[in-house]
């Protein structure tokens, strides 16, 4: 299956956070890269290699799932040639619920540029951030 290339790794991760936000696993496919290597973990999970077992991840995750509200944010970018890594800070919340309900994931996202256009090659996310008393960020700790 191919898509249309993403001229940018900018449009590859709005596209890769438009399936997630809709559950749409044939979106999601469009996104990821189709050489090798390609590589996910998802959060708590383990290290996913190869794109038949991250594309399984993905279906596996929506089926049944409600879509979620999803924003995303970019913290930091870095590029060199033909790889671009981006890492976010994704805040997920069940569809509906308030904004202060999300939960707060650190993910990197690394894109690189195939024939047809950028694609991504693996996406590692967080646990979800723990939040101290109050709703304030916990203070950072060190392993």
């Amino acid at each position: 299956m191919s898509g249309p290339p993403f001229a940018s790794p900018e449009a590859a991760e709005e596209a890769f956070y438009a399936a997630f936000a809709t559950a749409d696993a044939r979106a999601m496919e469009v996104v990821w890269a189709y050489g090798d290597p390609i590589a996910c973990i998802h959060p708590g999970g383990g290290l996913i290699e190869g794109r038949r077992a991250v594309m399984q991840s993905w279906i596996d995750i929506f089926s049944g799932a409600r879509p979620p509200t999803l924003e995303h944010r970019v913290v930091a970018t870095f590029a060199d040639g033909n790889l671009v890594v981006r890492m976010v800070e994704e805040r997920i919340r069940p569809s509906g619920s308030p904004g202060e309900e999300a939960t707060r994931v650190l993910a990197t996202n690394t894109y690189r540029r195939e024939e047809d256009g950028w694609r991504l090659a693996a996406h590692h996310a967080s646990l979800p951030m723990i939040r101290a008393r109050g709703g304030k960020a916990a203070p950072p700790r060190l392993h």
